[in-house]
């Protein structure tokens, strides 16, 4: 079978195609991963120039929305959540069942979204030292708010979204996951009091909840499963659950009007068409992609570090998209009010 960049190597193909890409990313070391794996061959394969453009998740759906209703979009892919795809569909290209981007078909189940397509799999995961527990690792939430059974500094985000820390409450007191919405922000913020006395660290960024663990005596923490497993792969005794942790389902998604359409197709269609790529990209950032013949590229013990497996994924709590669209203003201005009191 012909690998993605032999496909798109073809003349006429590439002779259809807009000589430009703008596609935003989160920066940093995920935007040098993408660089390596995706943006670059597909360049070398093509002959597109693909432009990175860092910005926050605020930031972006702000300027997305703002560039559409001035008339005049510069962007070509954004990344969503997975989950947020129909609340933003006013901005988007409405991809249908995918039918343009025929590598869709043979990757995992829902990988199209219609107004977007499923491009990498994460969790905001419970991780631990394991030097600070020998005996007896923690099994989940609970054990999180177990100071006295699991002492040591705690640690959570901060980082522009608590629904994560709002679900990991929920379920620490005892709310069954397929009971979680609508969310009782009033217990959530009741069982928060609880542990806040303890959070040594309300972490901001990614590479701060790496960095944490080397200068603050952190015991425990929520993160981002591919921040979690570059600490592990950077030397640090590290370890995880995705028992109960929120999904990070990252989608890439086309906007309404860009300036280069076709390229912006082209692009999702080579990135999940590409199983090389996309199980290289897993072993150096930690985030399983919906590529099923990357999967099986992956060694065993990868796959117990990713979202790869039917089990793994059944753990994995899916945020309601509705709910987060009618609450999200409410519930970040009574976060912000609590975290600063």
């Amino acid at each position: 079978m012909l690998g993605a960049a032999a496909l798109f190597a073809r003349p006429a193909h590439a002779e259809a195609l807009e000589d430009t890409l703008v596609i935003r990313t989160t920066g940093g070391v995920f935007e040098a991963a993408l660089k390596r794996n995706f943006f670059e061959p597909f360049t070398a394969a093509t002959g597109v120039r693909v432009i990175p453009v860092a910005a926050s998740d605020s930031e972006m759906q702000a300027k997305a929305a703002a560039m559409l209703q001035a008339g005049h979009v510069e962007w070509d892919i954004i990344s969503p959540q997975f989950t947020e795809l129909d609340n933003l569909s006013r901005l988007l290209v409405d991809l249908g069942d995918c039918a343009g981007i025929p590598s869709t078909k043979a990757a995992m189940p829902g990988t199209c979204g219609r107004y977007g397509m499923l491009y990498l799999m994460g969790a905001q995961v419970m991780a631990w030292n394991t030097q600070a527990f020998p005996e007896r690792k923690p099994q989940g939430w609970k054990d999180f708010w177990d100071i006295e059974g699991f002492p040591g500094r705690r640690a959570l985000s901060n980082s522009g979204g608590p629904f994560a820390n709002l679900v990991a409450a929920l379920i620490a007191d005892g709310v069954p996951a397929d009971k979680l919405f609508p969310l009782d922000l009033d217990r959530a913020f009741r069982k928060l009091d609880q542990i806040k006395p303890h959070i040594a660290v309300w972490w901001h960024t990614g590479d701060q909840s790496q960095q944490m663990w080397r200068g603050s005596d952190i015991a425990m923490s929520l993160m981002w499963s591919g921040r979690a497993y570059a600490t592990k792969h950077g030397g640090f005794p590290l370890a995880w659950t995705y028992e109960n942790t929120l999904a990070d389902f990252g989608a890439w998604a086309i906007l309404k009007d860009c300036p280069h359409p076709k390229a912006a197709r082209a692009f999702l269609d080579f990135y999940i068409g590409s199983p090389e790529h996309d199980a290289t990209f897993s072993r150096e950032m930690g985030y399983a992609t919906p590529n099923l013949q990357a999967a099986a590229m992956l060694s065993s013990e990868e796959k117990q570090e990713l979202i790869s497996s039917p089990e793994t994924f059944s753990k994995i709590i899916q945020m309601d998209p509705a709910w987060l669209e009618a609450n999200r203003a409410a519930v970040l201005e009574r976060w912000n009010r609590w975290v600063s009191a």
